[in-house]
């Protein structure tokens, strides 16, 4: 069931996080520009050779068959545009490796990121939030542990003594919330929040949300995946939803893509709504260029979060006839369904549009419900 997003534009997937194929590893901070003495001075130069402030944005990674930093490619340049500075973008290889990065920034470092809810909790004191992302209004999201359709599961409990795939503890939804759910129904999880061993079932961790739901589909030795809707609603046939879970369809942005992928899975259970992510910058940065970017995301609307569609099939080598993409920019009641595109290229250039439609004000109490879930599975953040 396609959906007109904020744009105008048919949407047939729905993402909430994003990641990159071929994430690159994270090595360190971005080296900045520096004076003919070798001190850094936290710039760059432009085309023209003249100074310019740089600024690191650390990207997280969630679905590795993205290109992320394509699919951010909108808010670098609105940012660039702006501002005049040089945007670094990166892309971390784990959720951990943001955490770590940021954590690493000092004073006189600027940089942002996009980050899991945990990450505020993790970092505290050493990070600040710079607003929540919104999707088509909705400023919550749900984490979900599905089964295949036609898999003999019928309820979480019956996940006992099967293995579950999921994300990592840095991943609320990918990691503990589903872990939180599996406990909610009875199931003992041993040292799996310590890295070790579930007691009651198999939990193979660490995984992004499409992967996930990817080894859930292609393994029939796995039971179940916890993921974020995103990666999971499209492939939930939406009366399902509606009858078992009529929160999800009533609050969740990604209800009104229910079914556009697949009917492959089936929902086995939903956790309370989760404030969606961040985007942060590091604590120490405070001063008048970060109130005003602040400011700027806050305000974000279509021309900072949307790409330029043209922009964006080139940007992933896709053949897309101009015509094409000309009607999709232009046309308010655009189809797929009326032009002749390959399916598979549509699909990417579709996947690649900005997961998120708006950024509203936010600090780091808007993450306190992250500690409850994290307090009831005895996880200690200083030791993550």
């Amino acid at each position: 069931m396609p959906e007109h997003s904020a744009r105008g534009k048919t949407r047939r997937r729905f993402l909430t996080a994003s990641g990159a194929a071929g994430a690159l590893a994270l090595a360190g901070c971005i080296e900045t520009g520096s004076d003919d003495d070798g001190s850094d001075d936290g710039g760059t130069t432009d085309d023209t050779g003249e100074d310019v402030e740089s600024i690191d944005f650390v990207l997280n990674p969630a679905e590795e068959t993205l290109d992320i930093e394509v699919q951010y490619s909108p808010l670098i340049r609105s940012l660039e545009d702006e501002f005049d500075v040089e945007i670094e973008p990166t892309v971390a290889e784990t959720y951990n490796a943001t955490v770590e990065e940021l954590a690493r920034a000092g004073e006189g470092d600027k940089m942002l990121a996009d980050t899991s809810p945990v990450a505020v909790l993790e970092l505290g004191d050493d990070v600040s939030v710079c607003g929540m992302r919104i999707q088509f209004g909705a400023a919550q999201y749900f984490s979900t542990l599905v089964t295949r359709a036609d898999s003999e599961y019928e309820s979480v409990d019956d996940l006992a003594g099967e293995t579950v795939v999921g994300g990592s503890l840095g991943s609320i939804s990918g990691g503990i919330a589903a872990l939180w759910m599996l406990q909610e129904n009875g199931l003992d999880l041993g040292n799996a929040v310590d890295g070790g061993s579930a007691e009651d079932f198999e939990w193979i961790g660490d995984q992004a949300h499409d992967i996930a739901v990817g080894q859930l589909l292609e393994d029939e030795s796995i039971a179940a995946a916890g993921a974020g809707g995103f990666a999971t609603i499209p492939n939930i046939p939406a009366d399902e939803i509606e009858e078992n879970f009529p929160e999800v369809a009533e609050i969740s942005a990604e209800f009104a893509g229910a079914g556009s992928e697949s009917t492959d899975l089936r929902l086995l259970d939903a956790s309370p709504p989760l404030p969606r992510a961040p985007i942060v910058a590091n604590a120490e940065w405070d001063d008048d260029l970060r109130q005003e970017i602040d400011e700027f995301l806050v305000n974000a609307d279509e021309d900072v979060l949307g790409h330029d569609a043209h922009q964006l099939a080139e940007d992933l080598a896709l053949d897309i006839d101009d015509e094409v993409l000309d009607a999709y920019e232009e046309d308010d009641d655009f189809d797929i369904g009326d032009w002749d595109v390959d399916e598979d290229d549509w699909q990417e250039f579709d996947d690649h549009l900005l997961w998120f439609t708006g950024i509203e004000e936010a600090d780091s109490s808007a993450y306190d419900p992250i500690a409850d879930f994290a307090s009831d599975l005895g996880i200690d953040y200083d030791d993550l």
